[in-house]
């Protein structure tokens, strides 16, 4: 679906119209990953179109039987974003939530449904939040989504924007996997996207003067002479061509400087950029190399106290059971009660196999069967480690 309307020149200028889709662009872009976690779907979220209208030219037939959610800013933003959906591709949103397939028959927009697509939303408009608060450099906060069905198009325009009241509109085309590709739309005040625009230096004059004034004449030396400076000027440095527009410093990081190695490099001199296009000369800090140290590891005889012997010896003098497995089989409960006098049971050791031994119930050794004055026995031939015995206790 095409926007209607004009875009309203007057009002915002077509690099200011830029400039709110690509801000919209990165803040939804960026949600549509979270989105796709939570369906367990591929989501894609196209470029937008903005459009900028009056209330009562804003149109949504295309969208219609439509669904809401209306998101209100608490803080860093003031102002409303209204996001305006196909009532089939709520259907398909809830049913991936609930992992449950509605046709068009069953699906029913109550309560628990709009809560599903209420959630979702929330998502959505938070990892969105996340992304504009990076790009502001400040926080930013919603309160929790509200949605409804749109009954009647015209009071849902007049329960947010007057008739003459020019708005804003980003279309969005919307991918769910192999599910549906459809469009949504974001609808917000003009001063809510003159707000966004001009945190980033994007106001209409800025704007205006960047891309129309010519470059300035030299002007003449005044015939006066200057006042003395009050301080002793800085050393004279030569600054870099300058550009027409500089971005501000929260859309475009300052890279972190990064130590030279302390292995005996010669010391280097770096230049340090600071803001306004200047340049000055910096030296590298100089680095203390010393060796490692290590701490000893090496086994120590530990000395026991009288109380720690005597708790010991009180260990020591407990009872405990030893057994001997010579091997182990499964069978089912009906095999079991066909066991008769003569039945043999094959076991999972061969014959001459060592034999499991077991104290309380844990394996700590291995042997051999002995005969010793006609009773059997096990002679160990391995002895389990203290790593293998507390692993197998976890």
């Amino acid at each position: 679906m095409e926007p209607n309307g004009s875009n309203h020149e007057e009002l915002m200028s077509p690099m200011e119209v830029d400039s709110i889709g690509e801000i919209m662009n990165i803040s939804l872009g960026s949600s549509a990953t979270t989105v796709s976690t939570l369906l367990d779907q591929r989501v894609n979220i196209t470029t937008p179109r903005v459009n900028i209208v009056t209330a009562q030219e804003f149109e949504f037939k295309g969208l219609e039987p439509a669904v809401a959610v209306e998101i209100n800013y608490v803080s860093g933003l003031d102002g409303k974003n209204v996001m305006v959906l196909k009532e089939s591709d709520v259907r398909i949103i809830v049913g991936l939530l609930l992992q449950t397939e509605y046709s068009e028959e069953d699906f029913v927009l109550d309560e628990m449904s709009l809560g599903a697509i209420c959630e979702v939303m929330n998502q959505m408009m938070g990892a969105s939040s996340t992304a504009l608060s990076q790009l502001l450099n400040r926080p930013i906060n919603i309160s929790p989504p509200d949605s409804f069905k749109i009954d009647n198009a015209e009071q849902f325009k007049k329960k947010y924007f007057n008739d003459d009241e020019p708005i804003v509109t980003i279309h969005f085309n919307l991918m769910i996997g192999e599910l549906t590709s459809s469009e949504f739309i974001s609808i917000m005040s003009l001063d809510l996207a003159k707000d966004l625009i001009s945190s980033f230096g994007f106001g209409s004059s800025s704007l205006q003067d960047a891309s129309s004034q010519p470059a300035e004449e030299p002007q003449p030396a005044a015939a006066e002479p200057a006042p003395a400076p009050l301080v002793p000027p800085p050393a004279p440095v030569q600054a870099p061509p300058q550009q027409a527009f500089t971005p501000p410093p929260a859309y475009y990081p300052e890279q972190p400087a990064y130590a030279q190695p302390a292995y005996g490099a010669p010391p280097m001199q770096q230049s340090a950029v600071i803001r306004g296009g200047n340049t000055r000369q910096v030296e590298n800090p100089v680095y203390e190399v010393r060796s490692a140290s290590y701490q000893n590891f090496d086994e120590q005889e530990t000395v026991l106290t009288n109380d720690q012997s005597n708790n010991l010896n009180m260990i020591l003098s407990v009872p405990l059971e030893v057994t001997v497995e010579i091997g182990s089989t499964k069978r089912k409960i009906k095999e079991i009660l066909d066991f008769t006098t003569g039945t043999i049971l094959e076991l999972d050791k061969q014959a001459g196999s060592q034999v499991d031994i077991f104290v309380n119930g844990q394996r700590i050794a291995k042997g051999d069967v002995v005969v010793v004055d006609d009773y059997y026995g096990v002679r160990i031939t391995e002895i389990s480690s203290n790593v293998d015995i507390i692993n197998a206790l976890k």
